[in-house]
């Protein structure tokens, strides 16, 4: 094979080109799902930009493209889409185009309000989007979604747990919220995962030391693979069988959990982060770093922190103030 040979200059000049427009490329991330359910609020806390948001009218009515630019240059482009929900016509609109955005997307958040019990809009979005795509496609596209339960914040059973942190403070919940929200993350997954189950393929790095071939389990040099759902159950069993590889079964079981989370309170926003970055394998890892960095990503300010309370104690009698916990702590 003669190596000067011009033709073979010319491929390896292309293949040279496409690795670095890959390399290079941005990484494009939309959310979606019903009106009013945080979206705009999600993107604001994961990524620190100022879209607009409003307790009462829907704030968007077309699709708002945020790019923002890494520390190496790297570009995340976020498409935040219109809500579902609002009218027929617009439904329609809209389905077609989360469909053309799925397909564009290297990762999809899908987004429900954790304290709405009511699944049928977004259950037969869902069926409407992938209904008409064929195995391999609807394989794309289950690939790249991540469901998120917003707004958990208000899930108040009991109070939830400030945690302080000198002047710094972190929400964790009491156990028994911890129990609602580990219950709804399983009815999620049962409504809008396991009917998928042939469709998912779950993904995560190679870890260097991950040498297992099972029916549903492969690997290569760079990426371990589970074909099916990896439910918790199973999750545990292989961890048992094969404790050496536990980090791996946690994180493909990890890719299909349904996250729950709070804008708020800034609760489980950096375990998202490490899904949606699991997600989007070896090659883009990297890049997406460059907009991960923040250790502190769970924490607020004491100041702003205590000031997230509903109720206060008023005398009636003596027409004063009796308790304000941000005038306590």
């Amino acid at each position: 094979m003669n190596l000067d040979d011009p033709r073979l200059l010319r491929v390896a000049d292309e293949v040279k080109k496409r690795l670095a427009i890959q390399k290079n490329a941005p990484l494009v991330v939309s959310i979606m799902g019903q009106t009013g359910v945080g979206k705009s609020s999600l993107i604001n806390a994961l990524f620190g930009t100022h879209l607009k948001t409003d307790p009462t009218r829907p704030c968007t009515k077309e699709i708002e493209r945020i790019v923002l630019k890494g520390k190496a240059g790297h570009e995340l482009w976020f498409y935040d889409l219109p809500g579902i929900g609002e009218s027929d016509k617009a439904d329609s609109e809209y389905l077609a185009t989360y469909k053309r955005m799925l397909a564009d997307s290297d990762i999809v958040l899908w987004a429900i309000h954790a304290d709405n019990r009511s699944v049928v809009f977004d259950r037969e979005a869902l069926q409407r989007i992938l209904e008409s795509a064929d195995s391999t496609y609807q394989i794309q596209l289950m690939s790249k979604l991540t469901f998120v339960l917003t707004k958990v914040d208000l899930i108040t059973p009991s109070p939830w747990i400030l945690a302080m942190l000198g002047n710094n403070s972190v929400f964790v919940p009491q156990k028994d919220t911890e129990a609602i929200l580990a219950e709804k993350e399983q009815y999620y997954q049962e409504t809008f995962i396991q009917p998928y189950k042939d469709s998912i393929i779950s993904e995560t790095y190679h870890d260097g030391q991950f040498d297992l071939s099972l029916p549903s389990l492969s690997y290569d040099e760079d990426a371990v693979y589970y074909k099916g759902f990896l439910d918790k159950g199973e999750t545990n069993t292989l961890k048992k069988r094969f404790p050496k590889h536990a980090a791996v079964f946690d994180r493909l079981y990890d890719n299909y959990r349904v996250i729950a989370c709070s804008s708020l309170f800034r609760f489980n926003l950096d375990f998202l982060l490490k899904v949606l970055i699991n997600k989007l394998g070896v090659e883009a890892v990297e890049r997406f770093s460059n907009f991960t960095s923040n250790s502190t990503m769970n924490q607020l300010p004491l100041a702003v922190a205590k000031k997230y309370r509903n109720i206060i104690v008023f005398d009636q009698v003596r027409k004063q103030l009796f308790f304000d916990l941000a005038k306590e702590i």
